[in-house]
């Protein structure tokens, strides 16, 4: 019956297609073999731990780490007593508050012999929030660490942070990867969690940052600890607050916490705990508030676990939408049908046909249609130097560039990209893209380095499925979009000055993302809830005046991915297996 209610659960929370995946997974041990090749290359050896122990740092903070108990198991507790005192660094503290109906006579020995622990029984239970901040009460350290009174952390987890600490001054909050545990003296450690860095609407959409979570003293007493009203997702509202108020985040990309799963754990069973996830929804809420987000409306997602945001349009501004047929196969009578059923009415297009396309009847069918302003056949080697002639005539606020589009499976799919737009910190932002002839889909860009060689790989999933982590099923945010559809702001096209016409239509794309983000520091956003059909990836992959103008910046490991992640094609989102550089 176990068995049958966790796969009830996957399949309810991660997707039928998720499912089918990790029975392969399972029965061929890929997972566990990629996972178990990564801990043992990655996790200190004795002569590293040696070297750690007499480490001198320049800086020395203490870190207050700070635990809420009630009622915790004596085994437990021990165990997690115990990774902390086998730490490589030592100058930390151990601040217990104790609600728990009866006393936990069996610390007073390990108190007595270690003074960094510090106990403090309650008179009586004040819940999560109200315990971790009575344990706040007891922290003089320059740092606070949040740790679960069930957890672990690895030997090198002090040390790692310490060593982030001394590297970068102004840092006020780190944030480290995790993983999972059911019995630490067993190989059970499973599901890591590679994370990317700080990501605003990744954020939003669900407690990605989770565990292990460091925050500077005064950060701490800015924000005043925790809010009893978001107690089940108290964490998650922390975090949303640290972050909105860091003037420095930095994460680890190491695993440096590990956190247990039992039968009442949120690890161990998403359902354990339905009210977390409203109380997290309502924590997401009151954050875009405070960014003064007020069209924001926070939505369960695609399952309880994830949040969906859907944004207001402010304003029903002009839009011009520029259209590249370039595919013999497709239905252009499907496709004005579509267009006839889009919901937004303030826009026009422009229509660019490849010189080729057998589809004369259809280009005829698409010039009655009321929303159609102009048809040009070109060659295909002329796109960008036409978009960017359409733009230029153009006097709309917004553009929507799409390529080959078969289905608008989201007919209001024009609102919802405008109300991220909107925004006015998005730059370019694609619905997620399906491909009707492989069954998958497009759910961002990459880049790294793979062989020695800077690319870029699309993270192409399989229809259905909810990616690593479930990623591909949230909005979130990446470096670059090769997408077949995005919109754009007119302003921010012109800030970059239109697009590259020394490059294809894909990279001047992902041109056009990459620039906005690094040089004007816009966001570019996936949205999976948005669809549309085209109809086949092309496997093109540029490498021409894209690697030549960003190969200092795509030298750089990419915030939105992981260097603990393989940098394949077809392989995206799996666990390297090697010994990774720091």
């Amino acid at each position: 019956m176990e068995i049958i209610r966790k796969s009830l659960g996957i399949i309810k929370n991660e997707g039928i297609k998720s499912f089918i995946n990790k029975i392969y997974l399972h029965f061929n041990n890929l997972d566990k073999k990629e996972y178990y090749k990564w801990i043992k290359e990655n996790t200190p050896s004795k002569k590293e731990i040696k070297e750690q122990k007499k480490h001198k740092f320049e800086k020395n903070p203490k870190i207050s780490i700070v635990i809420p108990l009630y009622n915790t198991p004596k085994k437990y507790l021990l165990q997690l007593i115990k990774s902390v005192q086998n730490q490589t660094y030592t100058n930390w503290e151990l601040c217990l508050a104790d609600g728990s109906t009866e006393p936990l006579n069996y610390l007073d020995k390990t108190i007595k012999k270690d003074k960094r622990i510090k106990y403090m029984i309650l008179k009586e239970n004040k819940g999560i929030s109200g315990n971790t901040n009575e344990a706040l009460k007891l922290a003089t350290g320059d740092f606070i660490a949040l740790l679960d009174h069930d957890d672990l952390i690895p030997v090198n987890s002090l040390f790692e942070i310490v060593k982030v600490i001394n590297e970068n001054e102004n840092v006020e909050y780190i944030f480290t990867d995790e993983d999972k545990f059911t019995d630490i003296k067993k190989k059970t450690r499973y599901e890591p969690n590679f994370k990317p860095d700080y990501s605003f609407d990744t954020l939003t959409s669900y407690n990605y940052i989770c565990h292990f979570s460091i925050f500077k003293k005064e950060l701490m007493e800015k924000l005043g600890g925790f809010k009893e009203e978001f107690n089940g997702s108290q964490d998650y509202d922390l975090i949303l607050r640290a972050v909105e108020n860091s003037k420095k985040i930095v994460h680890i990309p190491q695993i440096l916490y590990h956190w247990r799963v039992h039968p009442n754990s949120t690890a161990g069973n998403a359902e354990s705990k339905p009210y977390c996830y409203e109380a997290g929804k309502n924590a997401v809420q009151e954050h875009l508030k405070r960014k003064g987000l007020t069209q924001a409306k926070t939505q369960f997602g695609v399952a309880i676990v994830r949040n969906r945001v859907v944004y207001d349009i402010k304003e029903k501004s002009n839009i011009k939408m520029i259209l590249y047929l370039q595919d013999n196969r497709l239905d252009l009578e499907k496709l004005n049908n579509d267009i006839n059923n889009v919901t937004y009415d303030n826009y026009d297009i422009s229509i660019l046909y490849a010189n080729g396309i057998d589809k004369i009847s259809g280009i005829e069918k698409l010039k009655t249609n009321i929303k159609v302003k102009d048809i040009k056949e070109i060659e295909n080697n002329q796109i960008i130097k036409e978009i960017n002639k359409i733009i230029r005539e153009s006097e709309h606020k917004q553009i929507i560039i799409a390529k080959d589009i078969q289905d608008i499976k989201t007919p209001d799919f024009i609102e919802q990209l405008l109300g991220f737009i909107q925004r006015g910190d998005v730059g370019v932002i694609s619905p997620r893209i399906i491909y009707k002839y492989t069954s998958s889909q497009y759910n961002g860009t990459v880049y790294g380095i793979d062989k020695e060689e800077i690319g870029y790989l699309d993270y192409i999933d399989v229809a259905g499925s909810f990616g690593y982590i479930t990623r591909g099923a949230v909005i979130q945010n990446y470096s670059i979009i090769k997408s077949e559809c995005i919109m754009v702001s007119r302003e921010d096209i012109e800030n970059v000055n239109y697009l590259d016409e020394t490059m294809d239509y894909e990279d001047a794309i992902a041109d056009l993302s990459f620039e906005l983000n690094k040089k004007h520091k816009k966001l570019n956003v996936i949205n999976p809830h948005i669809e549309l059909e085209t109809l086949e990836k092309t496997n093109k992959t540029g490498k021409n005046n894209f690697f030549k103008k960003w190969n200092k910046e795509l030298s750089i490991p990419d915030p939105n991915y992981n260097i603990n992640l393989k940098f394949e094609k077809d392989n995206l989102f799996r666990i390297k297996q090697e010994k990774v550089g720091k």
